[in-house]
């Protein structure tokens, strides 16, 4: 029962349809943790129903209780490879409701919104307000993602990213003119789409959880010093990654370090052509539930990305860790940190590695960057800060 003189803000909050294509999360797969930050942002503002239709793989396949408790209805259609049928089964889960915003994560969730959309309801145009977590610019990334295919002379694999590169970039352009609002990682993603949009195109950065007893961690003496990889393994870019450390930074290493290291690399679905990687130095791990103790005993992370796009949510969670990060400008982008203040940023083979010896023989540097990124990430990347965004944009 309601007091009086008290607000029931929950009868006030319009409702609205979050649909993402994967399980949201707040650890792990870096496009489950964007989605169960923003849904847990959005509950502040809305009455959300949470619509699950997953169109890619991720660790989890359930959802965790919380999000069950933010939301007031949680439906996840099955996984299948007729894709109509999804879409109808979409369309039956909430058919009873209309809702005031549909919130779309990526292009690929669209066509199980329309259902919606045409019976929703606006005080304008008498349809639902269609708002599209546009994360990564999907036909960009395809681009980049051909330029290293052709680069490591993969002729079919680099025609099928241009392929898929245009199919993206047709669907944005027919999205565009529908939506209400998008929203995207960066103020650069935001340019980029200004001139192609009428919608308005609003930044939502990512987010990370702060986790209780974090702190740095200083190399001992006679200490392995230990270097973490973590990333999504089946993901092109973070496989051309590894096979560039391997191939290019690691015999460096091995040649100029003076120190004992080893690179833990864990993410899920690990292919047969990384498992190969594996060496005196290099432990392919794989899959792990629990990414917290793998931060916990490395002295830095590695994130030598040479394609992609949005912003690396993995690299927050290193800094929420307190852990120094070596990254490319690709690596970084979208975030806003400064190379040898948060992080140390190196596009050549020979300046990722001196990096990563300059961690290795240099604790102050580690210690300022871990001082400065974990400033960084507290003021600008956590939950409250992304709460904050979407309260302003209303």
């Amino acid at each position: 029962m309601v007091q009086p003189g008290v607000v029931n803000e929950i009868a006030e909050k319009p409702e609205l349809l979050y649909v993402s294509p994967v399980i949201p999360a707040l650890t792990g797969n870096g496009l489950a943790m964007r989605a169960g930050m923003v849904l847990e942002a959005l509950s502040g503002l809305y009455r959300v129903s949470l619509l699950v239709v997953p169109l890619y793989l991720t660790i989890g396949e359930k959802i965790d209780g919380r999000f069950r408790d933010l939301c007031e209805r949680v439906t996840i259609i099955p996984r299948d490879d007729d894709v109509q049928r999804q879409v109808t089964e979409a369309a039956r889960a909430f058919q009873e409701h209309a809702f005031h915003t549909i919130h779309a994560f990526r292009l690929v969730t669209l066509p199980f919104v329309r259902a919606y959309f045409d019976r929703g309801f606006d005080s304008a145009a008498g349809r639902a307000r269609l708002h599209l977590d546009l994360d990564d610019i999907e036909s960009k990334t395809h681009r980049r993602i051909a330029s290293l295919h052709e680069s490591a002379g993969n002729v079919a694999e680099a025609e099928l990213e241009k392929a898929r590169a245009r199919s993206s970039l047709l669907l944005e352009t027919a999205a565009f003119r529908i939506l209400h609002r998008i929203y995207v990682c960066s103020e650069a993603d935001k340019d980029e789409l200004l001139e192609r949009s009428k919608a308005e195109v609003q930044v939502l950065k990512n987010a990370v959880r702060l986790p209780a007893n974090a702190g740095p961690r200083s190399l001992q003496a006679g200490e392995v010093f230990r270097l973490l990889f973590v990333g999504t393994l089946d993901y092109y870019p973070n496989q051309d990654a590894l096979h560039y450390f391997c191939s290019q930074i690691l015999p460096i290493l091995r040649e100029r370090a003076g120190h004992p290291f080893r690179v833990a690399v864990i993410g899920a679905n690990p292919p047969e052509s990384l498992r190969r990687l594996t060496s005196k130095e290099v432990g392919i791990v794989g899959t792990v539930r629990d990414v917290q103790r793998w931060y916990e005993q490395c002295h830095a992370v590695i994130v030598p990305i040479r394609a992609g796009g949005g912003s690396r949510i993995k690299i927050l969670e290193a800094f929420s860790y307190q852990r120094p990060v070596v990254t490319t400008s690709v690596g970084i982008e979208g975030i806003e940190a400064e190379s040898n203040r948060h992080a140390l940023i190196e596009d050549t083979a020979e300046g990722f590695a001196a990096a990563c010896i300059r961690l290795m023989s240099d604790p102050e540097c580690a210690k300022r960057l871990v001082e400065n990124s974990t400033e960084l990430v507290t003021r600008s990347y956590t939950s409250e800060a992304l709460r904050k965004q979407i309260a302003a944009l209303g």
